[in-house]
């Protein structure tokens, strides 16, 4: 009998310690700099300067879409940015993009189509449901209504901003 209750006990903390352990490694990915590669963050930043995006909002797309993935592929939607080819082909001709995995390409078009949006719309929300192809974005975005998307890239851009001391 005693054996069990030291079982049970023994079982009870190592329970606790691994939820203990869990809540603490969530906590450090939530606030961790990003994991993507120094060359693709070096490209953030200088595309970001040139259409004076954030680069961090850069960024945190990027970790959201493909995880860093430069071959990442869903759909029509292809690359680090998840750029759907069939919608940006005038737009990447126009850049000199001739492959959608090129990292720096891949970013610059998603850059040129993000300026256009937050020229077009100005708000951070709506126009992330927009670039996301999110239903109904535009009223969402009136009602300041944002998808869960919307305020995971924007909670995680502000993370990194507070992570890079800008």
């Amino acid at each position: 009998m005693q054996r069990k209750k030291r079982t049970k006990w023994a079982l009870f903390t190592a329970l606790i310690a691994v939820t203990f352990l869990a809540a603490q490694f969530q906590l450090q990915a939530e606030s961790a700099d990003t994991f993507l590669s120094p060359e693709c963050v070096a490209y953030c930043e200088e595309i970001g300067k040139q259409y004076s995006i954030c680069p961090e909002l850069l960024e945190a797309i990027m970790e959201s879409e493909s995880s860093g993935n430069p071959r990442a592929q869903n759909g029509n939607c292809k690359g680090l940015m998840q750029i759907n080819v069939n919608y940006h082909q005038d737009r990447m001709n126009r850049l000199g993009v001739s492959d959608i995995y090129d990292k720096r390409g891949n970013i610059l078009t998603a850059a040129d189509y993000l300026a256009e949006l937050f020229m077009e719309y100005g708000d951070m929300g709506t126009v992330l449901m927009l670039y996301n192809g999110s239903k109904n974005a535009l009223e969402r975005g009136r009602r300041a209504d944002y998808t869960d998307y919307a305020k995971k890239i924007m909670k995680r851009s502000e993370q990194l901003e507070r992570l890079h001391q800008k």
